[in-house]
């Protein structure tokens, strides 16, 4: 099946894993040794963020307040994303080929904390202002305002 519109093919050679990683209260204190796990991998997936997508990472922001809201809001987040990622070559931790995400958000929510963090990063990013203005001179780039990395961050 091809999408309506081309998707993007993103280098994932930059998310890592950090094995050793000490939070205290909040805030890291030790980064620990970061793995990239990912070297040499790919994803691709469709340059557009739906409306629940960014209720879904707003939510996610407000998570801090909320904890017991958090698993069913990185749920919700998985079940979006898998809309938009439509293939990839990533290995798991054993180097073995990981089923493909297309509409399996349960292949996203075995990911790693940091592997969710950094696709939705790399998903946020694919909507530019440029990319919106092409299509509609009046859409608003929401993503842009955010930054949903340091969303998840702050709620761990």
């Amino acid at each position: 099946m091809r999408p309506k519109i081309p998707a993007v093919k993103v280098n994932s050679d930059e998310c890592f894993i950090s094995v050793g990683q000490v939070i205290e209260d909040g805030a890291i204190v030790d980064e620990g040794t970061p793995y990239y796990i990912h070297e040499g991998e790919w994803v691709e997936m469709l340059p557009v963020m739906t409306v629940r997508e960014v209720m879904q990472i707003n939510r996610l922001q407000n998570a801090a307040s909320d904890a017991n809201g958090l698993g069913e809001n990185l749920s919700l987040l998985c079940k979006e994303l898998s809309q938009r990622v439509i293939a990839w070559n990533w290995t798991d931790m054993m180097g073995e080929e990981m089923e493909q995400p297309y509409k399996r958000p349960d292949v996203l929510e075995g990911l790693a904390s940091e592997e969710l963090m950094w696709l939705m990063s790399a998903a946020a990013q694919q909507e530019s202002p440029d990319e919106r203005k092409k299509g509609s001179k009046s859409s608003v780039n929401i993503s842009s305002e955010m930054e949903p990395s340091q969303a998840m961050l702050s709620s761990e």
